[in-house]
């Protein structure tokens, strides 16, 4: 099993028993309200974390969607990094935290771990984030690790009645490095 540590935090691979854990990270009406009706469903978050559990075993190995534990084993989130594009070694980059666990800086820190990794080890030139330009908390995230915004792609996405934005932000490992 692929881990890593901080002083406060385990970053592992998800195991099939991990789910309900995972799924209550997305169960919380501030978390959903980026998402489409039918992207909060507990039968499509079973799919992405099948897709998730595939990616521990894939060789080479292409994904690190970890799950944020604290010491004791509790699973409070998820942060990961795909390899979206290895000949230009360009990786997206996604987080999520619990509620409960939200404003104690278990994001920045998980993430700084992450980075470090995937700089490090997995060559990567440029990780990029994407999520909806209304959607402060990830922005904010994004900026705290040093990620630069690129620009707002307009209107991508329609659901619940509206039109979104989409904010894209980016870090290059030159950048990551001389921080």
């Amino acid at each position: 099993m692929f881990q890593l540590t901080t002083n406060r935090l385990v970053l592992r691979d998800f195991e099939p028993a991990d789910f309900d854990a995972f799924f209550a990270t997305t169960d919380d009406p501030d978390y959903q309200q980026f998402y489409a009706e039918e992207e909060m469903t507990r039968p499509f978050w079973q799919q992405i974390f099948a897709h998730i559990l595939e990616g521990t075993t894939e060789i080479p190995r292409t994904s690190y969607q970890l799950a944020i534990c604290l010491p004791d084993g509790t699973l409070i989130g998820t942060c990961g990094v795909r390899l979206e594009d290895a000949a230009n070694q360009q990786a997206s980059f996604g987080c999520a935290i619990g509620r409960p666990f939200w404003g104690h800086g278990y994001a920045t820190e998980a993430c700084h771990t992450l980075f470090d990794f995937a700089f490090s080890q997995l060559n990567i030139h440029r990780i990029y984030a994407e999520t909806k330009a209304r959607n402060g908390r990830a922005r904010a995230l994004a900026e705290q690790l040093g990620m630069q915004p690129e620009g707002i792609l307009r209107q991508t996405q329609y659901f619940r009645g509206v039109w979104w934005d989409t904010a894209v932000y980016s870090i290059l490992k030159s950048e990551w490095l001389h921080r």
